[in-house]
């Protein structure tokens, strides 16, 4: 059975049919009993140790949901749906989540339920689902602990050994260093755009040769495609992305003397592209400064 992506789509009924056929945890859901325990709670460190746990190797492996209200095998019970026992509704449980997980490196990005589902007999609990996809900026660390986690056979955390630690920073790494390179580029155009506007200090060199100089987008365009796996789809960075391009296209030609326009046609067209290609400019480094931290040109 397939599993709905999409938390929205989740009821009880979805949780009691994956409670009632996995007792044990299959490598794509794990069940965890709580996710808030008082200071005084003597297991209070290791349940959240566990939490980082299985978010880590979620992310380094294939992903999975994890289900906050369900106790797991290790505690008895006389039916599967006895499993189902909620967790205390108040607070903004996504944020608690995040904070629970916020000693994990790099970041991990998850989805997490808009609203909890209510238990039907018991309407100030309710089980909390958060989804964490596989990672593109996988291997993920817990920093307390200075282990890389996989999902093992019955939903186990298994530490990562040297090699598949390497091999997935290997592959990172490499896609990273490409979106230091598109940020590089957009930094490169945004001083373009000041040279073109007369902006700036600039000497008489520079003021010449600015009206002849264009936005180069093929190689930007690439380095999108190579990293478009690393950018989450519900920020529509990538959209913005490629607006950039268009943006920078429309305004090679508008600058380009062989295209009949009149005078006051091109540059009114000029200056109001030449303005969105700022603002997306600042957007698109802001998006990406969000998800992939500040830009280091030099990592000596």
């Amino acid at each position: 059975m397939e599993w709905p992506k999409n938390l929205e789509e989740w009821t009880y009924e979805t949780v009691v049919t994956i409670v009632r056929k996995y007792e044990f945890e299959p490598g794509s859901f794990d069940y965890k009993a709580a996710l808030v325990l008082p200071r005084t709670d003597p297991k209070r460190e290791e349940v959240y140790a566990s939490i980082r746990r299985t978010v880590c190797s979620m992310a380094n492996a294939d992903g999975g949901f994890i289900l906050f209200g369900v106790r797991d095998r290790s505690q008895t019970v006389n039916s599967p749906d006895d499993r189902i026992m909620g967790i205390p509704l108040g607070g903004d449980l996504r944020k608690q989540f995040a904070e629970k997980i916020s000693a994990i490196e790099r970041p991990v990005y998850f989805e997490a339920s808009p609203a909890p589902i209510l238990l039907p007999t018991n309407s100030t609990q309710g089980i909390f689902i958060v989804y964490i996809p596989r990672s593109e900026l996988r291997p993920h660390m817990d920093v307390s602990t200075g282990a890389f986690y996989r999902r093992g056979e019955g939903g186990k955390a298994d530490t990562m050994n040297f090699y598949e630690v390497r091999g997935q920073m290997l592959y990172t790494e490499g896609r990273l260093q490409k979106v230091r390179l598109l940020r590089l580029k957009i930094a490169q155009f945004k001083m373009l755009r000041e040279m073109q506007l007369g902006g700036g200090v600039l000497h008489d060199w520079e003021r010449e040769l600015a009206p002849h100089l264009w936005y180069e987008t093929s190689e930007f365009e690439t380095l999108v495609a190579d990293i478009c796996e690393l950018i989450p789809a519900h920020n529509h960075l990538l959209e913005k992305l490629l607006d950039l391009s268009r943006t920078a296209v429309i305004i090679n030609t508008l600058r380009n003397p062989n295209i009949r326009f009149t005078g006051n046609n091109r540059e009114t067209a000029i200056a109001q592209e030449s303005n969105l290609f700022a603002s997306l400019c600042e957007n698109c480094e802001k998006q990406l400064a969000q998800i992939f931290g500040p830009l280091v040109t030099d990592k000596t």
